[in-house]
C-alpha cells in the first residue's frame, strides 16, 4: 500500500514516514500543501495523511483537491480540537480526524480506520447514486407511460409491455427509451 504524506513542510516528518514503513506502508511522495493539487494526478497512492497544526483554508483546499482529483482515504493529525475544524475537514473528506496523537505508532491502526471508513462511505455514495438513479428512471418511465397512454389509449400495463418491447428491440434499458419517447412527445407539442 502506497502513502502520501502531506505537511507544512517536506522532510520535517520522519516519525510518520518511519512509522508508516513499520507499518507496511511505502512512502508514494512527501509534499507540502503548496504542491498537492499539482502533484495529485501523476500520483499513484493508496492513502493520504495530513499534519497540519490548524484546520486552516489551505488544509481544507488540499482535502477538497484530494477528494475531487484522486479519492482516497484522508488520515488528518492535527492539534486543532474545534468542533467547526472538525466538521470542515470531514465534510471536506477526511476519512479520520486525529487530535494530539503523541504515539505516532498508532498509524497503522488509524490509517486502517481511514480505509475502512473511506470504504463505506464510498459504497454508501453509490448506493444512494443508484437509488437516485432508479428513482428518476422510474418516474421518467411513469411519464412516458402517460404519454403512451393518451396517444394510443391503451392500459399502463399495455404502455409498459409497449416501452419494455422497445427497449428489448434496441437493446437499450428501458429508461433510456422512455426518455426518447419523452423527447419525441415533446418535438410533437
Amino acid at each position: 500500500m502506497k502513502l502520501v504524506l502531506v505537511a507544512d513542510q517536506r522532510g520535517d516528518n520522519p516519525d510518520y514516514i518511519r512509522a508508516a514503513g513499520q507499518a507496511g506502508w511505502e512512502l508514494a511522495a512527501e509534499l507540502d500543501y503548496a504542491a498537492v493539487e499539482a502533484a495529485l494526478p501523476g500520483l499513484v497512492a493508496d492513502a493520504a495523511v495530513l499534519v497540519a497544526r490548524q484546520v486552516n483554508e489551505t488544509v481544507l483546499r488540499c482535502i477538497r483537491s484530494i477528494s475531487r482529483l484522486q479519492p482516497m482515504p484522508v488520515l488528518l493529525f492535527t492539534t486543532d480540537p474545534l468542533q467547526q475544524s472538525i466538521r470542515e475537514a470531514v465534510s471536506a473528506g477526511v476519512a479520520a480526524y486525529v487530535v494530539n496523537c503523541t504515539d505516532i505508532n498508532r498509524l497503522a491502526s488509524l490509517l486502517e480506520v481511514a480505509v475502512v471508513r473511506f470504504a463505506q462511505t464510498r459504497r454508501l455514495k453509490q448506493e444512494l447514486h443508484k437509488a437516485k438513479t432508479s428513482l428518476s428512471e422510474r418516474k421518467t418511465v411513469d411519464r412516458a407511460k402517460g404519454i403512451i397512454m393518451r396517444q394510443r389509449n391503451v392500459s399502463e400495463d399495455q404502455a409498459y409491455q409497449l416501452l419494455r418491447r422497445l427497449a428489448m428491440q434496441r437493446n437499450r434499458r428501458i429508461g433510456e427509451v422512455a426518455g426518447e419517447v419523452i423527447a419525441a412527445a415533446e418535438v410533437l407539442i
